[in-house]
């Protein structure tokens, strides 16, 4: 059998070039080998086994990877695991099925052996029922149902259902509940941001109402007020008809303008027709900014319009506001602007309570949202509202009572005011003149004007005053405008002066520079430079400047006063220095050269200061007089001390010499 079966083995490269393992091939079993190898997974295995030693001095046994771990015994069978050394585990086999069967581990033969009968079972039962025609059920036992239903405990895991439910749910409270305090934020703080704007409205009224008591520039929104009031009023044509809203519009165009030039006034038609009471409707704002435009008072800039993304994105708003300029006053009538102050006052009082109380409802109304957010009020918050509200009711009294107060006076004499001024509480009577009498008329007493008016026609406007503290403001006769005032020479040359030597001297920086260039061009030439003024100061001058003086203009003044009127001449003509010696030439041709006739004049102010004693002799008046009839009367005290020293004095009595002769005892 041994011959037999040697004659009918192929050779190994015949079985490995078949793509067999020629190994397995020997044993009686057929194994497919990987592309490019030789031999199967089994085979391919090292059964070499090495020995190696470690560090610290000890031998073990060590094989390659994937090679077998375990000693190979001389006795016995030694077969690997057909179905572990497909995978690559090292472990011994056997032939349970006799001889030619596949070499199996105990864990492998169970597993197949354990289908096996599961397949046969399997057969047997389904054989069995077809014997007894039974129907086998096909649904879940436990619903019935041929598919899986969420709801039976069975086919559709109803317990991950219900937690995956529950889990659901959670997380929707959750995410409705962030909602919810996002959305309470948000209005919490949109609430906030309504209150600080109108408490910055009301800030702003009060500060425009004090800086019109003060006579401020602050105050200019009333004169503006007023001046739309008058155009308003020379407009028109009848007075019926109700109040419009043209006057609480403009008044809040008026404050929230630029209170210096009257320009970039945009506060919004929404948040206008909150600010004056129209409610929710727009259109009388749109029909009075459209009146103002109408009248001349307003010029419209830039038109309100929708912004673009780009836009929308740069600057986080969706619209963009009308923009306005104010005419200036002086394109108006004086006299007709004064006449409405009492009415624009009155307008600026009823914004004020009007804030007052839609700031009152929006703090309300954040009070409201922090108790609903489990907070409170603080008493710091409610002391500083508090005195808000007092700060608002006084400025708002204090308008309505300048309102009533700021009227146009009848014409009187100062005396008969008196009585008027001390219930006022002043102590001398306002200088308020009488007006000139028409022609043809008398006045019912020869000494005084009678408290009706004494004439028709006469125009008894109201000036503008540079302040309301006064009952009475001054009066303006005559209905002819002032002439406007030419501009002075230095206008030209000396504001480029006074930036330069601001520039030089810090000291003058705080100053306004207006009154720096009217100080210098009354004072210096166009010739000067901000250089030289400075070298010629220090040249003149002994005592070094001051760095930081309490009145930069007056220690100005005072500085060029002593540069200039010295005995040396500055560099480039100055006009203080020629006044200084026109002064001085006056003085001179002042005194007398004939001796004879200087005798004369001794002896005769000696006699005048016999009969006047304790004053100047007639030389040193004449003296002074003819000194302020050629200069502009400002000398120092150095040379008015020397006119007056040149000057014979009368001579004084000394104690116990008796009465001066022009005096007799009774």
């Amino acid at each position: 059998m041994t011959t037999a079966l040697q004659r009918t083995l192929l050779p190994a490269d015949r079985v490995v070039a078949l793509g067999y393992c020629p190994d397995c091939y020997a044993t009686g079993a057929v194994a497919l080998v990987a592309p490019g190898t030789r031999r199967c997974r089994a085979h391919l295995v090292d059964q070499r086994v090495l020995v190696e030693t470690t560090s610290t001095g000890q031998a073990r046994l060590a094989a390659p990877a994937g090679g077998r771990r375990r000693p190979v015994y001389a006795t016995g069978v030694q077969t690997p695991c057909v179905s572990c050394a497909t995978v690559g585990r090292d472990k011994q086999g056997l032939p349970r099925d006799g001889a030619g069967s596949d070499p199996l581990c105990i864990p492998c033969w169970r597993g197949r052996t354990d289908r096996r009968d599961s397949a046969d079972r399997r057969r047997l039962v389904a054989e069995l029922r077809d014997r007894l025609d039974v129907d086998e059920p096909s649904g879940c036992p436990a619903c019935g149902e041929p598919e899986p239903v969420p709801t039976c405990w069975l086919c559709g895991y109803s317990w991950l259902a219900e937690a995956r439910a529950d889990h659901e749910h959670l997380a929707a409270l959750e995410a409705a509940a962030a909602a919810a305090r996002f959305a309470q934020l948000a209005e919490v703080t949109e609430a906030r941001q309504r209150v600080d704007a109108l408490t910055a409205w009301i800030n702003r009224l009060m500060e425009t109402l004090t800086a019109f008591h003060a006579g401020a520039g602050w105050g200019r929104p009333v004169w503006l007020l007023a001046d739309l009031l008058a155009r308003d009023t020379a407009a028109r044509t009848s007075r019926r008809g109700r109040r419009p809203a043209l006057s609480m519009v403009c008044g809040v165009l008026a404050v929230d303008s630029d209170r210096r030039s009257g320009r970039r006034a945009m506060p919004g038609r929404a948040v206008t027709a909150e600010l004056t009471g129209c409610g929710d409707s727009t259109r009388p704002v749109t029909d009075a900014w459209r009146r103002a435009e109408a009248l001349g008072w307003c010029v419209r800039v830039e038109q309100g319009r929708r912004l673009t993304y780009a836009e929308r994105c740069a600057t986080g708003r969706s619209q963009a506001r009308a923009v306005f300029d104010i005419v200036p006053l002086h394109h108006g009538d004086p006299a007709a602007q004064a006449a409405h102050i009492p009415a624009a006052l009155d307008v600026l009082a009823d914004l004020l309570d009007h804030a007052r109380t839609l700031l009152a409802a929006a703090q309300e109304h954040v009070d409201a949202l922090d108790a609903r957010a489990g907070g409170w009020v603080d008493y710091r918050e409610q002391v500083r509202r508090q005195q808000m509200r007092r700060a608002a009711a006084a400025a708002r009294d204090h308008a309505c009572d300048q309102a009533a107060n700021f009227r146009t006076p009848h014409t009187v004499l100062s005396a008969m005011s008196v009585y008027s001024s001390l219930f006022r509480g002043l102590l001398l009577s306002p200088p308020i003149t009488s007006a000139p009498s028409v022609a043809g008329r008398q006045s019912r007493r020869k000494d005084g004007a009678s408290r009706s008016s004494t004439g028709t026609g006469v125009d008894r406007g109201c000036a503008r005053p540079s302040s309301v503290q006064r009952p009475r403001p001054a009066q303006r006769h005559g209905s002819a405008s002032q002439l406007h005032r030419a501009r002075p020479e230095w206008s030209g040359w000396a504001y480029a002066l006074a930036r330069a030597v601001q520039a030089r001297w810090v000291w003058l920086r705080p100053a306004s520079l207006p009154r720096i260039a009217a100080t210098l061009g009354a004072t210096l030439g166009p010739d000067w430079t901000a250089e030289a003024l400075d070298t010629w100061v220090r040249c003149s001058r002994r005592r070094p400047l001051l760095a930081d003086p309490d009145s930069p203009v007056a220690y100005l003044r005072a500085v060029l006063e002593d540069a200039l009127t010295g005995p040396a001449a500055p560099p480039h003509p100055a006009r203080r220095h020629a006044e200084h010696r026109r002064s001085l030439v006056a003085m001179q041709a002042a005194k007398p050269r004939n001796p004879h006739t200087l005798t004369c004049v001794d002896q005769d102010d000696r006699k005048r200061a016999a009969t006047r004693p304790g004053r100047r002799s007639p030389a040193a008046e004449a003296a002074l007089a003819a000194v302020r009839a050629r200069t502009s009367g400002r000398l120092r005290r150095a040379d008015r001390a020397a006119a007056l020293a040149e000057c014979d004095w009368p001579i004084v009595a000394q104690p116990g010499t008796g009465l001066p002769p022009g005096l007799s005892r009774p």
